[in-house]
C-alpha cells in the first residue's frame, strides 16, 4: 500500500503555500525533502495530517491505499496508519509517556488492544481479546524500544514533554513511531538542534521502521540526518514546488553547494 502525493495544493489562509506536489512513497522506502527556510517543507507535514489551518485545494489527493485521506479526520487518517513527528512537540503536564502511548495504540490497533468497552480505567481492564496484547506485554514494547533509543525507563511515567531537553523530546517522538508502527511516518526536522548521539539515535529508529516496512519521510535543511540513513529518494522544495528529485546523491550536493541553483 502506497502512500500516493498527487498534484497536492495547501493554502494557509489566503496565501498559497504548496504549488502542486506529487510524488509517491511505497512501503520501506525513505524519501527525505529538502529545501530552505520558506519553502513548504513543514506545510507539507502538516497538510497530510490534517491540521485546521492548513487547506488542500480542490484537485489535490494524497492516497494512501484506495483512501483520499485528505478527506478524512485527523483521527482517521492516524488509523489508517500515518504518522507526524512534529518539530517543536508541546508538553502535556500530568499526562505520562505511557498513559499517551497506550492510549493511542489502543485507538490505531483496536484489534491488538483489550476490550475496554464499559470499563472505567481501560489500564486496569482485564478482559482481553484472544488477540490482544495485554498490558505487560505492551510494556515490554514500551521498555524494548525505549532501550534501543536510550531513554530511561523512569521517563516513562514522567509528562509527556514536560522539562525535556530538545534531545529527549525528538527521541519521545521516535518512541511513539516505534512502538505504534504506522504505515508511513513524517518527521518534521527531527534532527534539529540533536547534537551527534542523539543524531544517531534517531536515525537508529528511522532505519529500525524502515526495516520493518514503514515509509518514511524525513523533512530536513540538512544532509548532517542522512550520513546515518541512506534515503532511497530525495526531493528539493523551493517556493511551493518540488524542482529536482535524485538520489542520495543530491543531498551530498545541496550539503555542497546550498540550494542557490535552485532558487
Amino acid at each position: 500500500m502506497s502512500l500516493s502525493i498527487e498534484n497536492l495544493r495547501v493554502r494557509v489562509a489566503e496565501k498559497s503555500i504548496l504549488q502542486g506536489i506529487t510524488f509517491r512513497v511505497s512501503p520501506g522506502e525513505v524519501h527525505a525533502v529538502m529545501g530552505p527556510n520558506g519553502s513548504g517543507k513543514s506545510t507539507l507535514a502538516y497538510a497530510l495530517m490534517g491540521h485546521p489551518a492548513y487547506s488542500a485545494e480542490k484537485g489535490s489527493r494524497a492516497m494512501l491505499g484506495k483512501t483520499n485521506i485528505l478527506t478524512i479526520p485527523v483521527e482517521k487518517r492516524a488509523r489508517a496508519g500515518l504518522f507526524l513527528a512534529v518539530q517543536s512537540p508541546i508538553a502535556i503536564p500530568g499526562v505520562s509517556v505511557i498513559s499517551l502511548v497506550r492510549t493511542a495504540y489502543q485507538q490505531i490497533h483496536p484489534d491488538k488492544t483489550a476490550d475496554t468497552r464499559n470499563v472505567q480505567n481501560p489500564f486496569l481492564s482485564r478482559r482481553w481479546n484472544s488477540s490482544s496484547m495485554t498490558l505487560p506485554e505492551f510494556m515490554d514494547t514500551m521498555n524494548k524500544n525505549a532501550k534501543t533509543l536510550g531513554i530511561s525507563e523512569d521517563f516513562l511515567t514522567r509528562g509527556i514533554h514536560d522539562g525535556f531537553s530538545g534531545g529527549e523530546k525528538k527521541k519521545m517522538e521516535m518512541l511513539q513511531a516505534l512502538v505504534l508502527a504506522p504505515k508511513y511516518a513524517i518527521f518534521d526536522e527531527i534532527d534539529t538542534g540533536l547534537d551527534v548521539d542523539a543524531l544517531k539515535i534517531v536515525a537508529k529508529g528511522i532505519n529500525v521502521l524502515k526495516n520493518q516496512g514503514t515509509g518514511v519521510i524525513v523533512i530536513t535543511h540538512y544532509q548532517r540526518i542522512l550520513k546515518y540513513v541512506s534515503p532511497d529518494v530525495v526531493h528539493v522544495l523551493v517556493a511551493g514546488k518540488i524542482v529536482k528529485t535524485g538520489s542520495a546523491s543530491l543531498a551530498k550536493e545541496i550539503e555542497e553547494k546550498g540550494y542557490k541553483k535552485y532558487i
